[in-house]
């Protein structure tokens, strides 16, 4: 089943990338302009992850891009490392009850020290390989300045 998904990734990269990319001007935006962080968080699972069930429990700000039926991004806005790892681990807390029989793998990353859209994008993207390829299903642990 893993090399199911990374296939999935890797085939649909470009689009996908692409895809949340577009979502991301906006953050990207206040984030040069006003110097606030943003968080993105990538969901895979084996079976359709329920984006509607998502979208209740993440704020108005935030945003849920529903890049396949199992696969989704989250943009958490106005979070700092802290909070936007914080916040990706109490939606995973969520999302896992309704995943209960299958695997659900997740990436985050912050915009604190990234260098641009597509390269952030890009960094969650193969984070997530990383992370399904090593068998991670966990929270990473928030990265050391």
């Amino acid at each position: 089943m893993k090399n199911r998904l990374i296939t999935q990734i890797r085939e649909n990269y470009n689009r996908y990338k692409s895809e949340i990319v577009e979502y991301l001007k906006i953050y990207d935006y206040r984030k040069r302009r006003y110097k606030v962080d943003f968080t993105i968080a990538l969901y895979i699972a084996i079976r359709e992850i329920d984006a509607d069930f998502v979208k209740r429990y993440v704020r108005d700000t935030d945003t849920v891009v529903v890049l396949d039926s199992n696969f989704i991004a989250v943009i958490f806005d106005f979070a700092s490392v802290e909070a936007g790892f914080k916040a990706a681990e109490n939606l995973l807390t969520y999302m896992e009850p309704r995943l209960s029989t299958d695997e659900i793998y997740i990436s985050v990353v912050n915009s604190h020290d990234r260098l641009d859209e597509s390269e952030h994008v890009r960094k969650a993207l193969d984070l997530l390989i990383e992370n399904i390829d090593n068998g991670f299903r966990d929270i990473p642990e928030l990265p050391i300045a």
